[in-house]
């Protein structure tokens, strides 16, 4: 199996965190041979507090990288569907799949109650699940009409490049989520804190309603470095740092909510969730999340949230790219390392 590794766009990482910096970014993502970058929501940070921080508006940031690049894919994680106009939306991102020439993958999730509430200022009545704004969305690109007073009919447009529409990736906030986005075919998209078991056990329900463990997309917190003790050297401090924040946020991590049990101790987060160490050493960890769950879709987060410096996460980016990748193309080698 081939994995494709994507990177985060816009999130404040690797230094983009306006319009020309992410551009650069993703250019280089390209030369490196990165799959895919991705763009997240959000618009509002909490005063006096480091819990939410605002991002730059992931539509019109991804139509500067779209502008500039030939391959990579612009990705949203995630778009929160029912905080948006859906004529707006659906104008936006069939727009954004044409400038690009059909590289969107639409990211959804759920935003967090206290997020959505403050977003519609507490007054206005809550907005449509995200089910019911899918349906809405994809209703728009395959032709639904809007009826004016007069009983005059409008429709949509324009409609996606892709056909019947680009790929749907769900970012899941509880078991039930999981199974109705395996029952409708979408792809899953799982943040990175969600634990290894975690991981195996969202993969076993998907694949048991319908769904295709190569359809499922993983975030890895990840850091290369020479050697596996210079790695850990590194790590151990912004793990602690990440470790305390993310707890102290609920489990919450960039807007998501976090599917399954949560374990914020920061060794089993060093071992286990995050993928730290030498090119071989992250090689065979990469290969083990593909050879035991079928994974083959990942996000590097090389940023820790912030957490890394400029330079070690441009460090991991290009070592990962240029040590890392070559290793895995040579998967017998790391089935019998396992």
């Amino acid at each position: 199996m081939m994995m494709r590794f994507g990177l985060p766009g816009g999130r404040g990482d690797l230094g983009g965190n306006g319009a020309t910096s992410t551009v650069e970014l993703a250019r280089i993502a390209e030369t490196l041979g990165y799959d895919s970058l991705w763009f997240t929501d959000g618009h509002l940070s909490s005063v006096g507090s480091r819990t939410v921080t605002s991002r730059p508006s992931p539509i019109p940031l991804a139509a500067a990288v779209a502008a500039a690049t030939t391959r990579i894919s612009l990705g949203f994680t995630a778009l929160h569907l029912s905080m948006h106009d859906p004529i707006q939306l659906a104008a936006d991102l069939a727009t954004l799949d044409h400038l690009s020439g059909g590289r969107v993958i639409l990211g959804i999730g759920w935003p967090v109650d206290a997020y959505a509430a403050a977003y519609r200022g507490g007054t206005e009545p809550a907005a449509a699940d995200l089910p019911e704004a899918l349906d809405t969305l994809l209703g728009y690109w395959r032709g639904r009409t809007r009826s004016a007073a007069d009983g005059t009919q409008y429709r949509v447009g324009p409609i996606p490049l892709q056909q019947p529409h680009p790929p749907i990736e769900i970012s899941p906030r509880s078991q039930e989520s999981i199974i109705w986005a395996a029952t409708r075919r979408h792809r899953l998209v799982l943040p990175a804190v969600t634990t290894t078991a975690s991981i195996a056990t969202c993969v076993a329900l998907y694949t048991a309603h319908g769904g295709q463990a190569s359809d499922i997309r993983i975030e890895r917190f990840c850091l290369v470095a020479e050697s596996d003790e210079a790695a850990r050297e590194r790590a151990t401090p912004i793990v602690v740092r990440l470790t305390r924040r993310l707890a102290a946020l609920g489990g919450d991590e960039h807007g998501h909510q976090i599917v399954g049990d949560s374990d914020f101790d920061p060794s089993r987060f060093q071992e286990d969730t995050a993928v730290i160490g030498s090119p071989t050493t992250v090689a065979r960890r990469m290969a083990l999340l593909r050879d035991s769950l079928g994974v083959e879709r990942i996000n590097l987060r090389p940023s820790f949230s912030g957490t890394a410096s400029l330079a070690m996460q441009q460090s991991t980016v290009r070592m990962f790219a240029g040590k890392v990748v070559p290793l895995l193309a040579q998967p017998a080698t790391f089935r019998a390392m396992s």
